[in-house]
């Protein structure tokens, strides 16, 4: 699918940066930020320093949206782009594949991660729920050791001579 052309660019079929920023979903603060860090190729200026966005650049800008929303890194991104910007179709396919394959080993272990947090807080919201007025320990919570350690400590009869720990 070919993306809409730029409207309202100059007659050489370019834009300055609000309109790429527009045109692409990234703010142009964002387009600044990725240009420095080189995650973006410059685009050309004109002799007044604005910046010059031809549809290939505002391709590119829609791509590093897209790979920004997946969670992908600054350097993985700015590997694809510079590709997806000057290389061939075969390296690009290459490098987004390798880099779409680490992402999403990424994502599925962040699912994992999320899924097991998700437990235990529904396991804590169910505990809530069941305590009774007087309960002074939430179902489902367990203390970290360090503060069962030191409630040991506090209710064990003192060794003459050793203090416990506060």
């Amino acid at each position: 699918m070919r993306s809409p052309t730029l409207r309202h660019g100059g007659s050489d079929g370019t834009v300055n940066i609000r309109r790429a920023a527009e045109s692409c979903g990234l703010s142009a603060d964002t387009i600044r930020f990725y240009e420095r860090r080189a995650v973006l190729p410059q685009p050309p200026r004109r002799p007044n320093g604005y910046r010059e966005y031809s549809e290939r650049h505002v391709e590119t800008l829609r791509l590093a949206f897209g790979l920004r929303a997946l969670g992908l890194s600054l350097e993985e991104m700015g590997a694809v782009l510079g590709l997806a910007h000057d290389g061939t179709c075969g390296d690009i396919r290459s490098a987004l594949g390798e880099t779409l394959a680490g992402a999403l080993a990424q994502l599925d272990a962040r699912i994992v991660e999320l899924v097991l947090a998700r437990r235990h807080v529904a396991g804590i919201l169910d505990g809530l729920q069941q305590m009774r007025p007087g309960d002074e320990a939430v179902p489902g919570m367990t203390p970290c050791a360090c503060v069962r350690l030191v409630e040991a400590s506090e209710a064990a009869p003192a060794v003459a001579g050793v203090r416990s720990p506060r």
